[in-house]
């Protein structure tokens, strides 16, 4: 394979991997020991009102562990996004190990 395959190949896993962290459920333990959804890092799936009628700080247990989720799964998308863009500046061919092209030898 070469190197600008490999490049978008690596770019592409780790933006896909940073998507699926982003959209994977997250969930905390009420007191009470109940697992409690709390959506994934971009909220959805998140009821607030819900959340309260079980415990009153569950909602700012909630945002932390979104802001958490959120604040390592973006890096590795963007991670992804600069992997995938080197791609365009990777070349192709792998050059020759020897002689530089040009030696007074080749004439």
């Amino acid at each position: 394979m070469s190197a600008r395959v490999v490049s978008a190949v690596v770019g592409g896993a780790f933006v896909l991997a940073g998507l699926l962290i982003l959209l994977l459920p997250i969930e905390a333990r009420s007191p009470g020991g109940i697992a409690v959804a709390c959506g994934n890092a971009w909220g959805a799936g998140f009821d607030d009102v819900a959340l309260e009628a079980q415990g009153v700080a569950l909602p700012e247990v909630c945002a932390r562990l979104r802001e958490r989720r959120y604040g390592w799964g973006l890096p590795v998308v963007v991670f992804g996004l600069a992997v995938g863009a080197g791609t365009f500046f990777v070349n192709g061919r792998v050059a020759r190990r020897g002689k530089p092209a040009g030696d007074a030898e080749d004439r």
